[in-house]
């Protein structure tokens, strides 16, 4: 029977950041089990640090309004367009975004230096690429929406737009760019964690199976495993499209976390053909550093089926082709589809449960896990230890979707991402 100051349940890229937040001193002896359930979100990430793209709609705000234009295509008035908002996350998101995207420079340096891993940090940019004047109006509406925020807006007209991405189609009209949105590679950010984590003294259960959590009381106070019994004084749940489980386990509490799956279309290894990350109103594209081309991606809510769907990464293939002619000319390496863990409101649960002892929350991150986990691990490093924490977590606490009577004043299904089969 081991002994841990804590467990943290779930190896994805938020429970591997926490792991490491957690060893860097190396004054806690702490356990992280994991188990490779089929479609977890950190291997089907893009692995994109899009802060401002993430925060101000250039994802499913993008398809919404695709949607509204082309019935006003259909129906050509302008005007209705003119009063689109774009989906821009709250105040608190988008400060939580913008703190953890600053991270990453520094942890690319210290996680190289120290422990010889390499997230390949790449410094991109995202460009939200322009077809039509309903992309323009969408794109001035996400530029009025963020007025502290224009020293990271750059616009570039057609010709400007066709010198520095020269593989873009002739039929663009120009693009918006976000100059603080960049780059990793998520299953090298993942591993990275998990062997920086392992360096510093962490224990690795993977492939390990969580069985049960045992309490005593209201205090949490063991995790049983495929591998046996793992005491502790706390855990931590990072349990991503399966976090509910945990929590019934650990707190009696459901969690408001429900899988969102996300097909992606990978291509062969090719030229450098793109100088930084695409957004379009089909899709999203970005040339990794070994050459392929990632395209995503569906937001479907269809429980934990992982299968694919082929009308849907025609679509996906189309939206990129549009974009980019050349990769008509591309293969197709492999495709898949990943469950991201959905929340409400889109935004993470972090920190601890009402009326539980020895456990915390960090789960919930939707479709920003890879841009998050550096300001998570950093804050539930903080919550660990008794520390004020660097931001004010109240807005992600378990706390705002109770009333005051306790009970859930939310429905977990009522506010899906996307309707079903949409790509954004």
């Amino acid at each position: 029977m081991s002994q841990y100051d804590v467990v943290i349940c779930g190896g994805g890229v938020i429970g591997g950041s926490v792991a490491y937040a957690l060893s860097r001193n190396q004054d806690l002896k702490i356990a992280l089990v994991d188990y490779k359930n089929p479609g977890n979100a950190s291997r089907a990430s893009a692995g994109g640090l899009w802060a401002m793209g993430e925060s101000t709609g250039l994802g499913c705000g993008v398809i919404l309004f695709k949607t509204l234009s082309k019935q006003l295509q259909e129906g050509a008035d302008v005007s209705q367009a003119e009063g689109m908002k774009p989906h821009i996350m709250p105040k608190p998101f988008f400060d939580l975004a913008m703190m953890s995207n600053a991270m990453y420079p520094a942890l690319n340096q210290e996680l190289l230096e120290k422990h010889g891993v390499d997230m390949r940090f790449e410094k991109t940019g995202l460009k939200f690429v322009l077809f039509d004047q309903y992309d323009r109006i969408y794109a001035e509406h996400i530029a009025a929406a963020v007025p502290d925020r224009q020293q990271h807006i750059r616009w570039l007209d057609r010709d400007t737009l066709l010198s520095e991405e020269p593989n873009i189609s002739r039929e663009a009209i120009g693009a918006m760019e976000f100059d603080t949105d960049h780059q990793i590679n998520p299953y090298r950010l993942n591993d990275a964690y998990v062997e920086a984590a392992r360096q510093n003294g962490v224990d690795l259960y993977l492939n390990t199976k969580i069985t049960g959590i045992e309490r005593q009381g209201n205090r949490v106070t063991a995790v049983q495993t495929s591998r046996g019994k793992l005491n502790c004084g706390m855990i931590i749940n990072a349990g991503g499209a399966w976090a509910e489980q945990i929590s019934l386990w650990a707190t009696g509490m459901q969690m408001p976390v429900f899988p969102v799956k996300g097909q992606v279309l990978v291509s062969e290894k090719l030229p450098k053909i793109l100088n930084g990350c695409i957004t379009t109103s089909d899709c999203y594209i970005a040339q990794k550093d070994n050459g392929e081309i990632l395209i995503g991606s569906t937001t479907e809510e269809r429980g934990y089926d992982t299968s694919t769907d082929l009308t849907l990464l025609k679509q996906l293939a189309q939206g990129a082709t549009k974009s980019i002619p050349q990769l008509r000319d591309m293969n197709i390496k492999r495709c898949w589809a990943g469950l991201r863990p959905g929340s409400p409101d889109e935004l993470p649960i972090l920190g601890p449960m009402p009326g539980v002892e020895g456990y915390m929350n960090a789960c919930g991150h939707f479709r920003t896990g890879m841009l998050t986990s550096a300001i998570t691990g950093k804050l539930l490093n903080e919550l660990v230890r008794g520390e004020s924490t660097s931001v004010d977590i109240s807005p992600f606490l378990y706390d705002r979707f109770l009333n005051e009577r306790g009970k859930w004043w939310v429905n977990i299904t009522s506010k899906p991402a996307c309707n079903l089969g949409e790509v954004c």
